[in-house]
């Protein structure tokens, strides 16, 4: 007679399961193994309880800080009695023009009037509209530059032939002379108001401005269309041998 088995009593299909359960417990065990640490005993109460008695009878003094002390405040006196005093004199509030301006209203422009040369101004050569001019250089009117070479030219060739040198050797005077010699060329083209300067001596000043009021007669300078006095800057130098 053949023993019939009961399907629930096979165990063979359970031991895959039965091997994952196995597998999953020792993995458990082992890493419980690797976690767990064992600590000495004695060496923990050391690290933990051993505590030096002089450290205990050591005391340490703490510095008391005093709050700072507020100054007592000034007592402000007030007058026991206020008096009152009336205004006697009137304030006079002070008044605005209108100065709104219809559309009707006609504005009149003021006139301005234009500064004319003073009869006695004295204008530098440089800076006047028409200079003086030189006898001999009137063609150069129109060429302001031209016409300063030319007046250079022709004072140097007028000082070289009066002015004596000979004075700057009896002085015993050698080398570079130079005299700075300042004049005015007025109205009617007349050379006046001469002034020299030298460093060397007075003789060549007073010879640099008797020389100076020897030249001829210019032709006057002009300023807006009017003639006017004109200043002339004239440095006379020569070498002493």
């Amino acid at each position: 007679m053949d023993t019939k088995k009961s399907p629930r009593a096979n165990l063979n299909k359970y031991s895959s399961l039965f091997m994952w359960l196995g597998l999953v417990f020792v993995l458990f065990v082992t890493w419980r193994v690797i976690e767990y640490k064992k600590y000495e005993k004695d060496n923990f109460q050391d690290e933990k309880w051993n505590v030096n008695a002089e450290d205990l009878e050591e005391t340490y003094e703490v510095e008391k800080i005093q709050p700072e002390q507020q100054q007592p405040k000034q007592k402000v006196e007030v007058p026991e009695v206020i008096e009152k005093v009336e205004d006697e004199e009137d304030i006079e509030e002070p008044t605005f023009e209108d100065t709104e301006t219809d559309e009707e209203e006609v504005i009149e422009e003021e006139e301005i009037e234009t500064v004319e040369p003073e009869e006695d101004v004295q204008v530098a050569f440089q800076f006047v509209e028409s200079p003086p001019v030189y006898p001999g250089c009137e063609k150069y009117v129109n060429n302001k530059k031209k016409l300063k070479e030319c007046i250079s030219k022709k004072i140097d060739r007028f000082i070289s032939r009066k002015f004596n040198r000979e004075i700057a050797e009896e002085l015993g005077l050698t080398g570079r002379i130079r005299i700075n010699v300042v004049f005015v060329v007025d109205k009617d083209g007349r050379v006046t108001n001469v002034r020299a300067r030298s460093t060397k001596s007075k003789l060549l000043e007073k010879e640099a401005i008797r020389v100076v009021k020897q030249m001829p007669k210019w032709k006057p300078g002009e300023q807006r269309g009017k003639k006017v006095k004109v200043i002339y800057n004239l440095p006379i130098i020569f070498q002493v041998e």
